[in-house]
């Protein structure tokens, strides 16, 4: 109940499952930040972090920030998100033209 009321709460919880973790994420994308490594690299947990939450994105493992789907769910829900992209999807023209079509 706590972390509904404070985000910042997870920053002290032991998230180790991922049942935990889909929780967390039901209350806010944005909860990426405080998963264990492991769980910022499990690509259907991020999809769905940044489905949420567009800036998620800056959490996720590095080789999800160079996902196209991952990277396009994020683009769609928040343009901003792009700014985490990895450098080469920066450049990628059809990111930027990306107007959150169906991935």
């Amino acid at each position: 109940r706590l972390a509904r009321q404070d985000l910042t709460a997870l920053r002290y919880a032991d998230i180790q499952s991922r049942e935990v973790a889909e929780k967390a994420l039901e209350i806010s994308g944005l909860a990426l930040e405080f998963l264990p490594e492991e769980l910022k690299a499990d690509k259907e947990l991020v999809l769905e972090a940044v489905g949420r939450a567009g800036m998620a994105l800056a959490f996720a493992a590095p080789e999800l920030r160079n996902d196209r789907e991952v990277v396009l769910r994020a683009v769609a829900q928040n343009r901003s998100a792009l700014l985490y992209a990895s450098p080469e999807l920066r450049r990628d023209k059809a990111v930027w033209l990306y107007k959150g079509a169906a991935v």
